[in-house]
Formats: C-alpha cells, structure tokens, sequence
C-alpha cells in the first residue's frame, strides 16, 4: 500500500471508476491494484512520501473519521457487512468511510452505517481526513486470513470480535427482483409446482468449479422435488450452454439475464435453496437465509461458512498423489497439480465427492432453516433446563450441545438399527462411512485374533492395566464378535459378554466357545449373567445409547463393590480436531446419528461417571501416534536457501518425517490427543495408583506400536 503522484493530466477508467487526473494528485494504491495498471499508466505516477493516519486499535471513534481501505471482490465486500454495522452500531457519532473496487460497490451502495464509498486508488485527500484507517488489502496468503473465515477477518481488524448476526446485509433491488420473479414463476410453473435450487457450479478458477458431471449427478437425485437452475455472471464462463448440452442437464440456465450482481442476489432471493462453488453466491444466500450447499474442496469450507447458520459445507476426504484436501490454493489460471497429474481438467478432490452426500446436504441445510423445531428441555446427562444451543445438523438429525457438562447429544434421539448396520444397509449418510460392523464379522482363529487386535493401539494401551486388575469375572458391554473377551480370557478373566447383533453373538458362541448373551438391555440378560463383576467394560458403547445416564447407573449396580469400569468413546479433542477446529459434517467419520448419538468431552465423561456414583475417575486416551497427527496437518514442501545462495527443495515426504521425529515427546507423553478415549471409574475402595499406571501404560503402547518389541 503506497501513495503514488500524478506526473501529468490525463482521464483513466480503471477498476469500476472514472478518474480525471491533474498533476500533483496524490492516490493512496494497494500494491496488487497498481501492479494492474497499464505499464504507460505506472509510469505517469511516481511515489509520494505522505504520512498515513495511524492505524486504527480499538479507540473510541465517537466524533472520529475512520477509513478501511479495500479493494475487495463482490464476496469479500459482503463479508465486511458485520463488522461494518458492529462498529457504526457501537460508535454510532462516528464517520465511516469505505474504499471499494467499483465491482464489488453496488452490494455496499445504500446500507445505512457507511457514510462514503470511495474508489480505489482513493484520492489522498480523502485519506488525510481520517482519524485512523485500517488496512484489508492484499489479505490473500497472509496467515490471519488463511486462517479465519472472512466474517471473523474483518471483525478481528475493526477489534469487534463478534458481531450479534454474523450474516452479510445483502440490499435487494425491488425493480430487478420484480423483472426476475417473471421468470422464476415461470419456470415453477411449468415445473408443476417444484422447488426451485439455484446451482452456481463455476468459481472464480477452475480447481474450485464443480464438474458439470457432478452437476448432473445431483440433478437426477434433486429432480423430482427441485428444478435447477444456473444464473452465472456474464464474466464467469461462457461456455455454460456447451456444458449443459454436453452432460445433459437439465437446468434451466438464466445466465444471461445475470446483467451484473444484482440480478444474481434477485434470483437468489428467489430460489428455494441454493448449492454452490462461488463464495460470492455462498455470502449472499448466507445473508438471504437460503438453506445452502457450499462444495468446496481446495480451500477449507468451514472458513467460509463457518459463520452462516442456514449453510452445510460439505468437504471431500481426499488424499491424492500430490496433496491432500483441502490444499487451501485460493486461485489458479489452469487446473491443479493433481488435475494435471491424473490428466483430467476439474480438481480431483470436488470429484470424489459422492453426488448423494450434496442432496443429503440439501436435505440438512433445509432443517437449518426451520424456524420452528422441537428443543430439548433439560440435557440428558447433568439435567440443566436453559437453553441448549444447536451444533449443528447431519444426517437428518439435529445435535444440541450442553453449556453446563458440555455433551453434545442427538435430539429427538434417532434409533440405530444395528443388525441392518451389520448388513450395511444404509441408505443415507452412514452409507459412505466405514462402520466397522462389516469387518468384525470377518473372523480368524483365536491366536490370530489376539495378535491382531492386541497389536492395535485402542487395545495395546490397556494391556498394562489389565495385567494389575484384579481377576475375576469380567463382562464385556457390546462385545460385537469378543476379540477383547479373547484377550481378556488370555490374561485369567471369567469371561461374559453381551451384544446386540444376532450374528455376532453366534459367531462368538460357536467359533470361540465365549459365554456371550444377545441383549440391548441389562434387562434383557438371562438371570445367569446378571452377577455381580469384578470389571465391566464397554468399547466404543457409551456414544449409541439413549439414556447414558441410565446406562452408566446400570452398569455401577452390576459391579462388585470395588469393582472396575473401563470404558471407550470416540474423543472429541483428538488431534485432528484440535488441529482443525472441531470439523463439522464430517460426513465420513460416522460421529453422528443414528450411529452416535452423544459426543463427550473429557470432562463431561468424568461429571456423567461421578454422577453414576463412581468415586475415582480417570479420562485419558490412546498414545497419540504419527498417522494420527497427519490426520489434523498436512505436511508441506518448502524451498531453503542457502548461505551461498543455493536453493534447497525440502519435499513434503521429507517434511513428513521431521515433523513426525520432532513429536516424539507427544507420543510418548500426550494424554488426551489420540484417535480414542478412554476413562477408568472405580466404584469402592482401591489400592492401585491408576494414574502412574495410565502414564506408563500410555509411554509402553507408543514405544511397541512406533518402534516394535
């Protein structure tokens, strides 16, 4: 950002403006803004040495001037709303000045807490004015916008941090929207009444444009309920018709009366929902309240749509021959590396997303918009009755998260059928998820089953504690086909097990000769089994029942009086969640219902034990392993120089392995960073020290599954 002075007179139309300049003029530039200029336009300017105002703090503007000098394209203009309004609202005697590119100016021109719009360049007499200014140009690649979606960027330079609707203000033109609503009352009827879904598939490059394959994909799944429709700008594509022709689309395309962005918030407006590659169209609906599809797969969806409360941002998981997604490049000229090394035009990592998990999306964002829906009364699990907060929406099911015990939990509860989980015949998002049903199904004989599951971290890590457990009979609470029983039976254990598959629990009684019962219920066991335990455990359990509170009280009552209860979640400050913020629609994890129903966190897990009863409790997880910590960072290339001015190519593979060697004090020592968690709970009087036994325990399983015996 420079200040450059005319040399000579002369008129220029540039960026949106009409500029009649005089020598001795002084224009404020960002750098990318001049470096666009013509090479005979640069050259009638020279720099200026002019002091800028101070950059703006946190200091009361009441009675000040304030700038913020932006370039910004049309999406990033309607992002700056929120924290706009926020500080006009919270400084309502000061002057708000703003600089925009002539592009992105008609969705600022008329909201009521800017006083002026100024051009960029802006005249350097305007900048003199100001009390303070604030900079939000050339953002791109610098590390706080990587790194915050755009909403929570502005807010962090106007020192708001939050705003009370953190949703663009989108200004809609009443005449446009009336010569728009023609045509859209058009298509719906002639569609027989259908919903209208307006697909915006091309972005501002091409490794963010969804392929037209994809595009028809999803209308066939969409067709009977919505007709399509694309309304892309006229500096977009113009090759919208051909791609249409090609793949057999059927959408009707509106794209060229899109005049300019006005005609595209109308027709938004007028949409029933919206799916969508453009962050443009994605702002906009946003601010419009349009149940939304954001498919994003180079750049991180949830920095985009984070803030938006009627938004699904669905994101592929894919690991490729060159990146992993999102690989966060924000603008190409030509198809990715990826793309080019499997020779294809569109990203490889927004084709790998199956077109069914953008309908299921649909369906979703369409519950985030209902005004109206049932709430839970009182958390399920510490019985706190104010209000409960949505999460979030997936897979038809709404999650509420507790701010007293902090449990996420699925209300109304949906119910799992399992023995159809170990068919695997799903047929909504659970369809695309490894749930492991299928695989424990595939058994070997007893010394292979114990090698392999022993060998596996969930189970490694608690070898050493069950060698000081007192034996004695042991019950497993969702044993699926007893490779744990195996295991336990090895080390001296009485064995029992109960599990819901019919299957399973065959397979465990006839090919391992376990003492297993098939229940869902403690109700349900036969009289034989209901005894007390000297341990119980329950793997992966806890996050598919209904009334965990209810389990956990159960399961207090069948032990001994100092008996042992050793239990397994999924964790919801894992690595990777840490690492990348806490990832919502998830869809191929499988952490949500009907699958899981409740997701805990450590503490929660502790409060929900004590509640039980229990009077020791200890929450830990699995060692955090290499494979896990690249699951939440993707390692990347770098060049090196050299004193000598000799560059160095320090390839991702490379940096791979220093980060992995660098963090190998967090294998052997990290507590609740791995992939499963993990909490002991005693109900009487105990003599062993858990907690040394849990760091050892913790130190052993990293050094055997990193390094070997």
């Amino acid at each position: 950002m420079k200040v450059w002075k005319a040399k000579t007179k002369f008129d220029l139309s540039f960026n949106g403006y009409e500029f009649k300049i005089k020598p001795g003029d002084k224009y404020l530039f960002a750098d990318d803004v001049f470096n666009l200029l013509p090479e005979q336009v640069k050259s009638a300017f020279e720099q200026a040495h002019s002091f800028l105002p101070p950059f703006y703090k946190g200091e009361n503007l009441n009675g000040k001037t304030l700038l913020v000098i932006a370039q910004a394209a049309i999406g990033d203009a309607l992002c700056m709303t929120p924290a706009l309004r926020e500080i006009k609202k919270k400084y309502p005697n000061m002057t708000l000045n703003v600089t925009i590119s002539g592009r992105a100016k008609p969705v600022l021109e008329g909201l009521p807490y800017i006083d002026n719009l100024l051009p960029m360049p802006v005249p350097f007499k305007e900048v003199s004015r100001a009390d303070y200014i604030v900079k939000v140009v050339e953002m791109v690649n610098t590390p706080q916008f990587d790194n915050l979606s755009l909403i929570d960027y502005y807010l962090w330079k106007l020192y708001i941090y939050r705003a009370e609707r953190e949703t663009p203000d989108v200004l809609i033109d009443e005449k446009v929207l009336a010569e728009m609503k023609e045509r859209f009352d058009k298509i719906r009827e002639v569609s027989g009444g259908k919903k209208v879904l307006l697909f915006h598939y091309l972005a501002s490059s091409v490794h963010r444009t969804i392929p037209p394959r994809l595009l028809k994909e999803i209308e066939d799944l969409i067709w009977d309920e919505y007709v399509p429709v694309i309304c892309s700008l006229p500096e977009e594509d113009i090759t919208v018709e051909t791609a249409l022709d090609v793949y057999g689309i059927r959408a009707a395309n509106l794209s060229v009366f899109m005049n300019d962005i006005r005609y595209l918030i109308a027709s938004v407006a007028l949409s029933d929902a919206v799916i969508t590659a453009d962050t443009a169209t994605l702002h906009i609906a946003a601010g419009l309240d349009k149940p939304t599809v954001l498919v994003s797969g180079p750049i991180d969806a949830e920095l985009r749509a984070s803030n938006y409360p009627t938004v699904i941002a669905v994101t592929p998981n894919y690991t490729g021959q060159t990146c992993v997604s999102p690989c966060k490049i924000h603008a190409t000229t030509e198809p990715c590396i990826e793309a080019q090394v499997k020779r294809q035009f569109y990203s490889p990592c927004i084709e790998s997303i199956p077109p069914k998990v953008i309908y299921l999306a649909l369906k979703d964002a369409e519950l985030l918009t209902q005004k109206e829906f049932e709430t839970p009364e009182k958390c399920i699990v510490c019985e706190f009755n104010g209000n409960i907060p949505l999460f979030e929406v997936i897979n038809g099911a709404r999650i509420f998260e507790c701010p007293s015990c902090g449990l996420q939990f699925t209300y109304p509860m949906k119910v799992m059928d399992y023995d159809r989980a170990y068919r695997k015949e799903h047929e909504d998002l659970l369809s695309f998820t490894n749930i492991p049903c299928e695989s424990f199904l595939q058994v070997e004989d007893e010394p292979i089953e114990i090698e392999k599951w022993s060998r596996l971290p969930r189970f490694n890590v608690l070898i050493p504690i069950l060698q000081h457990l007192p034996k004695g009979n042991l019950l497993d609470v969702g044993c699926s086909t007893e490779f744990f029983l195996l295991i336990a039976r090895k080390m001296g254990f009485e064995t029992y097990g109960m599990e819901v598959s019919e299957k399973a629990v065959s397979i465990a009684r006839d090919k391992y000769k376990l003492n297993v019962a098939r229940a869902l219920t403690f109700d349900e066991l036969p009289q034989e089994f209901k005894k007390p335990y000297k341990v119980i455990t329950a793997f992966e359990v806890l996050e598919h029942v209904h009334e965990p509170g209810r389990f956990l009280k159960d399961i207090y009552s069948f032990l001994d009086e100092d008996g042992i209860f050793i239990m397994s979640c999924p964790p919801f400050y894992k690595f990777e969640n840490i690492a990348r913020g806490y990832r919502k629609y998830k869809w191929w994890y499988g952490d949500y219902p009907p699958n899981h129903v409740t997701r805990w966190k450590p503490w929660t897990l502790h409060y929900a034990l004590k509640k039980a009863g229990f009077g020791e409790v200890h929450v830990f997880t699995e060692p955090l392993l290499p494979a896990t910590v690249f699951e939440g960072v993707v390692p990347l290339s770098f060049q090196l120089k050299t004193p000598d001015e000799k560059v160095i190519t320090i390839d991702s593979k490379t940096t791979r392995t220093i980060v992995s060697e660098t963090l190998k004090p967090l294998y052997l020592n990290s507590r609740i960073l791995g992939n499963f968690q993990y909490a002991i709970a005693v109900k009487g009087k105990n003599t062993i020290n858990f907690e040394q036994l849990i760091r050892k325990a913790i130190k052993f399983s990293a050094v055997e599954i990193i390094w070997g015996m």
